[in-house]
């Protein structure tokens, strides 16, 4: 699904790295990066504003996330966001660049 947007995705979280980066995808399968305001390098947190900026105009299929020198397997943290906001999850490590995706109701 996601395979022509990969070049793009892949620029803008190298551009973060090693803190990692994040962005979504709507349903019309355009990209959308969005500030990652957490203090913390191994976790994201969507800049608000901007999500919903995009969430007015758009609507959201999935939200994508690097893992930074690590595996793309979702953590508990991932799997209860994926769920909560019902939206397909995109992870990538960096710097390997394998994807994983998640579905919402995943045990």
């Amino acid at each position: 699904m996601i395979n022509s947007l990969l070049p793009e995705i892949h620029k803008h979280l190298e551009s973060h790295y090693p803190k990692e980066a994040c962005g979504l995808i709507t349903e019309d399968l355009k990209w959308f990066p969005i500030t990652n305001v957490s203090e913390y390098a191994d976790q994201f947190e969507m800049d608000s504003t901007e999500f919903i900026k995009v969430a007015i105009s758009n609507k959201i299929k999935a939200v994508v996330h690097s893992h930074i020198d690590t595996s793309p397997k979702p953590s508990k943290i991932d799997i209860k966001q994926c769920n909560g906001l019902n939206l397909d999850y995109y992870i990538i490590n960096l710097p390997d660049k394998k994807l994983y995706h998640l579905k919402p109701n995943r045990k």
